[in-house]
């Protein structure tokens, strides 16, 4: 059985308490139970994608080339700051690096980028790494459209 359930009302936690009271002993079961955190949004994909394909039309890089080096360069540092799991993950990079195997290191580390993906970021996170987005295209003075600039 497989099951996830948002809880927001009364109804929802007595729903999810016959779930569990229904749940088989004879398998193992993982219970999970954490804060609900709202994955990015569509408009700020959307919005990120628009940028990207500005910046790269600016610079004269494929956005593609655009989302590799800004996740490199801010979205990595935002998952290390609030995801132990990831944190460990560079931080075993940097004692690759630390121990003489360079080349390793780097191959690792293209490895992780390309692993890392805003759709598990929060809408927090994906506002904070646009903020970084936006602000290296200011300093190369390219202006980035904004939703609200359409009203």
């Amino acid at each position: 059985m497989k099951a996830k359930i948002k809880v927001i009302t009364e109804i929802q936690r007595q729903h999810a308490i016959k779930v569990l009271e229904q749940l088989p002993l004879d398998v193992i079961h993982t219970v999970e139970i954490k804060p609900f955190k709202k994955d990015r949004s569509l408009d700020q994909n959307a919005l990120y994608w628009q940028w990207l394909t500005i910046i790269g039309n600016e610079l004269g890089e494929s956005k593609e080339t655009l989302h590799e080096r800004y996740k490199d360069g801010f979205l990595v540092q935002i998952y290390e700051r609030d995801n132990p799991e990831y944190a460990e993950m560079v931080q075993a990079l940097r004692e690759v690096w630390k121990h003489g195997m360079k080349n390793e290191a780097i191959s690792l580390r293209k490895r992780i980028v390309a692993l890392t993906s805003t759709t598990t970021a929060t809408t927090s996170q994906m506002a904070e790494y646009m903020t970084e987005v936006e602000r290296r295209a200011a300093e190369l003075g390219i202006r980035l459209p904004h939703p609200e600039d359409d009203i």
